[in-house]
């Protein structure tokens, strides 16, 4: 009876505890969120640290890089893949895009090292004095309060071309990644930040390091803040003597489509740089510079991103009568220039445009009083035709040698020459290519390494890749797994195939194996989405 009574007892008073805790996470729900954060562990790459000295020379690495990874605010990918399939695009603007979606590399690091980077890598600029009026930057306004705070310091951090920093707060990686795309929207004047970012973040979660990436004109930023603000004032220069802020908007609208013209392979054509000082760019491009030129009349324009055929971006304009409108540049810029997607509703554009990501939660836009007051020059004859423009070629290594079994085929392209690998037991497909400095043909350097593996991914279209390279000794391969952890390896090759193959991410997983010979053989194996 007494084992009896103190089994009850201890089931009574376990049931209290678990009362007892209930009431307090619906008293605090913040409890109950936490502890479902340190429960949850993300989807993300792993990171192996380098062995010790002595130790089996076995190892493997794994990375992930995306590419326009949806955020937690987008509506359901089904319901997209439909809406996207009704859309109808006129052959006049379907090859008119070029929006590339946001891209992030992530790396998993131990609790003990996030722990390390959190107490020693600075906070660099917080930007805590900074406000940001709401009208004019709506992606700031959709944030929660650690969001607005990350939101801050990724600005001020930009600003300063502070590069690499660790977060103002604690956040996860959808924190990062709403509050990275929410200052890149709304901040056209940011032109040498790139539409890309790295971080590294711990097993459960939590976000340690954060890296911005600067595209070229960061070199000369004196310069070329210089450039791009003479360039910005030739456009609004056309709209002095108008007083009116729709006035303003179309003169701003012609004068952009008349200095600009579409070009795919236009350099940094994701900013509005490329619009303004280089006078080519594609979607991207045209409504940055748009946005930059509207805030500067103090006219409210946001950049707008969705689908329209392919991945597009335009705007929305606010005008006197309070409400918004829709405004595709790019579109209008043909031949002859048009009014045709100017000024128009969310009705006008349903056929064609589709706002995605966090852009689904800007204004609707439902105004009529500013919409088809404008009348189109003369139509050219029925012969005029517009020509897409051509995509960006890729050229693979110049010599390729490809090792099966005992087997050895060669293969030369252009002028390359050829040696022949030593034949690796077991190993199924082993592609080396011949290097400078290199008699036995494995690759020998770090930039022939990225030549190798980027040839390797475009030679087919599987979203399951696997191959194996060669490598002349330990110190390469050291070097290559410090770039891999570093992001160069990213930068080196997996960015370019991703935008060659219009793929959206990519989990790369490469094991090193050392040889007889002091070579190491390195099997990569990508999953691609």
């Amino acid at each position: 009876m007494r084992i009896v009574e103190k089994l009850l007892y201890g089931i009574g008073g376990l049931l209290a505890l678990i009362l007892l805790f209930i009431a307090l996470c619906n008293h605090n729900p913040d409890i109950a969120v936490k502890i479902g954060e340190r429960l949850k562990k993300p989807d993300e790459a792993t990171e192996t640290k380098m062995p010790e000295e002595g130790q089996a020379g076995n190892f493997v690495i794994k990375t992930t890089v995306t590419q326009g990874e949806q955020p937690a605010a987008e509506s359901p990918t089904s319901d997209d893949d439909d809406a996207e399939k009704k859309l109808k695009i006129p052959p006049k603007v379907a090859a008119l895009t070029g929006y590339i979606p946001i891209k992030s590399i992530g790396t998993e690091v131990t609790q003990a090292k996030a722990d390390e980077i959190l107490e020693t890598l600075s906070k660099g600029e917080i930007g805590e004095k900074l406000t940001f009026d709401e009208e004019f930057y709506p992606y700031y306004a959709m944030l929660n309060d650690t969001q607005k705070a990350l939101y801050r310091q990724l600005y001020a951090n930009a600003d300063a071309m502070q590069k690499n920093f660790s977060p103002v707060t604690d956040i996860t990686v959808t924190d990062l990644k709403n509050a990275f795309t929410a200052v890149v929207n709304d901040h056209p004047e940011l032109f040498w930040v790139d539409t890309a970012y790295k971080y590294k973040y711990a097993p459960l979660g939590t976000v340690a390091d954060i890296t911005l990436v600067f595209n070229v004109t960061a070199n000369d930023i004196d310069g070329s803040k210089s450039k791009f603000e003479d360039a910005a004032k030739l456009i609004l220069d056309k709209t002095y003597g108008y007083y009116t802020d729709y006035d303003k908007e179309r003169e701003a609208h012609d004068a952009l489509i008349g200095s600009v013209r579409y070009d795919a392979n236009a350099p940094m054509n994701q900013s509005a740089y490329s619009a303004l000082v280089y006078g080519r760019t594609v979607c991207a491009g045209y409504a940055r510079a748009l946005q930059y030129v509207l805030q500067q009349l103090d006219i409210p324009c946001y950049y707008v991103t969705g689908y329209a055929g392919e991945n597009h971006a335009w705007n929305i304009v606010k005008l006197e009568d309070g409400q918004f409108y829709n405004v595709d540049s790019t579109w209008d810029d043909t031949t002859p220039n048009t009014y045709d997607y100017f000024n128009c509703s969310d009705a006008e554009y349903a056929g064609n445009h589709m706002r995605k990501d966090l852009s689904i939660y800007l204004p609707a836009c439902r105004g009529s009083r500013y919409s088809g007051l404008e009348v189109n020059p003369s139509v050219p004859s029925d012969t005029t035709t517009v020509t897409p423009p051509k995509k960006p070629t890729t050229t693979g290594p110049a010599t390729v040698t490809t090792v099966t079994g005992t087997t050895t085929t060669t293969t030369t392209t252009g002028d390359g020459t050829t040696t022949q690998a030593p034949v690796v037991d077991n190993t199924a497909n082993i592609t080396v290519q011949t290097v400078r400095g290199s008699e036995e043909g494995y690759i020998g350097d770090i930039d022939d390494y990225y030549i190798e593996c980027f040839a390797a991914m475009m030679a087919t279209d599987d979203y399951d890749v696997s191959f194996d390279l060669i490598i002349t000794d330990k110190d390469l391969w050291e070097d290559i797994y410090e770039a891999y952890d570093e992001g160069d390896c990213q930068d080196g090759y997996i960015e370019r195939y991703l935008v060659e193959k219009h793929r959206n991410s990519c989990v790369m997983s490469v094991t090193a194996q050392e040889r007889e010979d002091g070579s190491w053989l390195l099997s990569h194996a990508a999953e691609i989405n």
